[in-house]
């Protein structure tokens, strides 16, 4: 028997993702068959072709035709008064786009494959010129991939599901079921014709984010239908929802066999081991299922792992010329967990055993193994945090075996990121480092708990600027009870180009995970209420802002900050952090900072 471990859309395309190499160096290593395959690469390459986009749009110009109407039937129940109204607002934007974009909108169908092409080819990616164009024209490409199915809309970053449903199960089921509200359906009803996937007995679907869940379930979903193999869903999102997940058998049914919850490298051999019959399902560990008598089940957690005896992830699937970059860059976990973990508004680390890091030498192994085999310098450490201590080790033996390597990684602003650990982990290949930054306000930050000593954060951005690492900074905007006056200093801090080189902005959320949740009273917040079975966030009432007015406080800076910093390069990003990488690895940190765009230079 076979295994296949597969990511889906919508993740960033630039390079490969960790999970399914992962679990497939697990698998192999334990003497099982297993591989690992990317729709979601595919489905950026095969919708950012020309004909794919003259479609969509010849689709689009025929919804706003006089001769045109969309028909809601008795088939849509009682979905019916919402696809009516998803009818409607398509109709007018697809107008209202189509009115305002003329110019983009041609330059996009006429150059779509060379924009792409960029993207993929040394020459294009590191002129930042046909770059910046490049990113543009496939922004556009991708509104107008979008537009039949507005108001759905599909980006590099993200993919926005129709508003007009609700992350509730029977929302999420009409969607994936339904292809005038779906993209994915339609595409993965063809992709599926175009495969063979008979040699597989088991199927492992990996979530990590809410903009994956209608796409993943409708791909479950037809994987369920057209094949004989075991359905598997998993990823961090998967454990986050997991508690509603199960209140709803049907998912069994139509969708998937099985829930993988929480770390997966223990877990994807004991599957394997069961589904060869070496073991009794209900000794997976961290599983559930729905049992003979229509039961659904849970199994125990596993234990926690020994990191040091992880298999290395296996990327010899993954054909790297598909990505959108010239140059791999590489994901590799150097451990498990965030070592503070008490941050009020973050689950970043729910479903993760207790921190843990693998030894500086079996790490570093690691790293030289992969580079070698995959004759790439390049890698993205997957933490929610380094610990500085174990950094600065891990940059000594770096030096000493002479490795060439360059990386980059979330880490915290600790005050022991002295100047001379951070020239260390420059002149081991360090590039960048994504640093939380969060509020200026002291007040704010003692809500939040970050556990940092706030003198030294301005201090641990000039270290790092002066040793040549760019800073990424995130910051999380409207925490309840923030003040104009507070989230002012914060945006202060955003326009210190010299320490703060890329912004990364988010909305507070209340989420189902975060610490926040069973203490809202210390922050004002008077309700909250369940935001979808699907959604990791609460709908909250606060005494001293609405969650309508953080999404404008937040849009209203973003528009001006983008606005302002428009011939910048990399100045405001979510997801182009390997593309950071290249660039300074290329040409230096002050050259990347001081560049600026001539055909964005504002007049």
């Amino acid at each position: 028997m076979k295994f296949l471990f597969a990511s889906v859309p919508q993740w960033y395309p630039i390079s490969p993702y960790l999970a399914g190499a992962l679990l497939v160096g697990q698998l192999r290593n334990a003497g099982f068959q297993a591989d690992s395959y990317d729709f979601n690469i595919d489905f950026f390459n095969d919708i950012l072709k020309s004909d794919y986009v003259k479609e969509c749009y010849k689709k689009a110009s025929e919804i706003v035709s006089d001769t045109y109407s969309e028909t809601v039937d008795e088939s849509y129940g009682i979905f019916a008064d919402k696809i009516k109204k998803s009818f409607g607002i398509r109709k007018k934007e697809i107008e209202k786009y189509l009115k305002y974009n003329s110019e983009a909108v041609s330059n996009a169908l006429e150059s779509i494959d060379d924009a792409v092409k960029v993207y993929k080819t040394k020459e294009g990616f590191y002129d930042p010129e046909k770059l910046y164009r490049a990113k543009d024209t496939i922004t556009t490409a991708l509104d107008i991939v979008s537009a039949p199915y507005l108001p759905s809309r599909i980006m590099l970053d993200n993919y926005i599901a129709n508003p007009v449903f609700t992350y509730d199960f029977n929302d999420v089921d009409f969607q994936c079921k339904n292809a005038c509200v779906n993209m994915f359906l339609p595409y993965f009803e063809n992709k599926l014709k175009e495969m063979d996937l008979s040699e597989y007995g088991f199927i492992g679907l990996s979530i990590t984010d809410l903009s994956q869940i209608v796409p993943g379930f409708t791909l479950a979903r037809l994987l369920k239908k057209y094949t004989n193999a075991k359905i598997s869903f998993g990823g961090n999102f998967i454990f986050k929802i997991a508690d509603d997940l199960k209140k709803f058998p049907q998912i069994f049914e139509e969708y998937c066999d099985f829930l993988q919850i929480g770390d997966g490298e223990a877990t994807s051999v004991e599957i394997a081991e069961y589904m060869t019959g070496k073991r009794d399902i209900n000794d997976v560990h961290s599983l559930v299922y729905r049992d003979e008598n229509l039961q659904v089940c849970s199994t125990p957690k596993a234990p926690c792992l020994k990191l040091d005896s992880v298999a290395y992830p296996d990327f010899d699937c993954y054909d790297f010329s598909k990505y959108f970059s010239p140059e791999t860059v590489i994901p590799v976990q150097l451990g498990k967990g965030c070592y503070w973990g008490k941050c009020t508004f973050c689950d970043f680390y729910t479903g993760q055993q207790k921190f843990d890091m693998k030894s500086v030498i079996r790490a570093v192994d690691e790293v030289e193994y992969l580079s070698k085999k995959y004759n790439s310098k390049l890698f993205n450490f997957v933490d929610e945090a380094v610990p500085p201590k174990f950094y600065n080790e891990f940059a000594k033996e770096v030096k000493r075996r002479k490795l060439e390597i360059y990386y980059y990684s979330f880490v915290r602003l600790e005050k022991t990121f002295t100047a001379e650990v951070l020239q260390n982990l420059y002149d081991s290949g360090a590039r960048f480092f994504m640093w939380g930054y969060e509020a200026e306000s002291e007040r704010v930050m003692q809500l939040i708990n970050k556990g940092i000593d706030l003198n030294h954060r301005k201090r641990i951005l000039r270290d790092a600027k002066d040793a040549g690492l760019w800073n990424l900074c995130t910051f999380l905007l409207g925490y309840p009870t923030e003040t104009w006056e507070e989230l002012q200093s914060t945006i202060d801090v955003i326009y210190d180009h010299e320490l703060v080189n890329t912004c990364t902005p988010s909305n507070f959320a209340l989420k189902k995970n975060a610490i926040l949740k069973d203490h809202t009273e210390d922050v004002g917040i008077t309700n909250f209420t369940d935001n979808g079975d699907f959604h990791i966030s609460y709908k909250y009432l606060s005494e001293t802002q609405t969650m309508e007015e953080v999404k404008t406080k937040r849009n209203n800076f973003e528009k001006k900050y983008l606005e302002d910093t428009r011939d910048r390069l990399f100045a405001h990003s979510f997801t182009e952090s390997d593309s950071i990488l290249l660039y300074l690895v290329k040409y230096g940190r002050d050259y990347v900072k001081d560049y600026r765009l001539e055909y964005k230079r504002k007049v």
